[in-house]
């Protein structure tokens, strides 16, 4: 999928839960008025589906989640969803697209209950099919969400996979601009902490020409970093989307 395209310098959202690495697979309204960021923070934990999952919730409301199957101390991704939502008096609603790493995409909705900064539990309904998932709080000892995003923590090297499972290579230098490639597509771009002092970036990246599957698009998105249980190896996840075309995650350790 990406060696045309590579998109997901992106995470997608979302961040590692209880110090799982994270890896490519290749294989609204709310209820009661809306007050935008009540329900912002990390979450993970489980679906009825049998997947695991670790969720962000931005200050905007906006959503991303990414979901797949644990082997070992790694998360085999299967999908991305990400859309935007509303949140107001415990409850938090949004329309989400879901993009899954053999290519297909699924619009649904999401329709939860949160205590801030404790948990978030719901359903995820697609094509009229519910899927149930209950999530906690990321630990601080996991990853501090009401901490400012440093640019320097991420500065370097990054060499990881996609999605698809496509082996994919990313250079952050200390300005913030971005650079890369998989499988013959180059990627630049930019990476800046978010300005509402929560521990993640934005990012957007451009697509170069063929074989990129979006040739000179631009797409935009989220990024995260955090320290594994190990207390050595540092992960970056990196969602990134244009419209509801196209999503990708980009899973990197160093």
């Amino acid at each position: 999928m990406l060696k045309n395209v590579l998109i997901l310098f992106a995470l997608f959202l979302m961040l590692g839960g209880c110090g799982i690495s994270y890896s490519g697979n290749g294989g609204g309204g709310g209820g009661g008025g809306n007050y935008a960021g009540q329900a912002q923070g990390v979450y993970s934990g489980t679906t009825t589906s049998g997947y695991t999952f670790s969720t962000i919730v931005l200050p905007t409301d906006k959503f991303y989640a990414i979901y797949g199957t644990v082997s070992g101390n790694t998360l085999l991704l299967t999908g991305l969803v990400t859309g935007q939502g509303t949140s107001g008096n415990g409850t938090y609603t949004a329309s989400v697209t879901d993009f899954t790493h053999t290519g297909a995409i699924s619009s649904g909705n999401v329709s939860a209950n949160y205590v801030a900064a404790t948990s978030l539990n719901g359903t995820l309904t697609e094509s009229g099919n519910a899927i149930t998932f209950t999530g906690t709080a990321e630990p601080a000892s996991s990853f501090t969400y009401n901490t400012s995003a440093s640019l320097s923590a991420i500065t370097g090297t990054w060499t990881g996979t996609l999605l698809d499972g496509m082996s994919t290579t990313g250079t952050i230098n200390s300005n913030g601009s971005v650079s890369g490639s998989s499988s013959g597509c180059s990627f630049s771009g930019t990476v800046a902490p978010n300005s509402s002092n929560k521990n993640f970036f934005d990012v957007s990246l451009t697509f170069g020409p063929s074989p990129c599957s979006l040739p000179n698009q631009t797409a935009t998105g989220i990024a995260v970093e955090y320290l594994l249980s190990d207390g050595v190896t540092h992960q970056l996840l990196v969602a990134v989307t244009v419209g509801t075309t196209f999503g990708t995650v980009f899973a990197a350790v160093r």
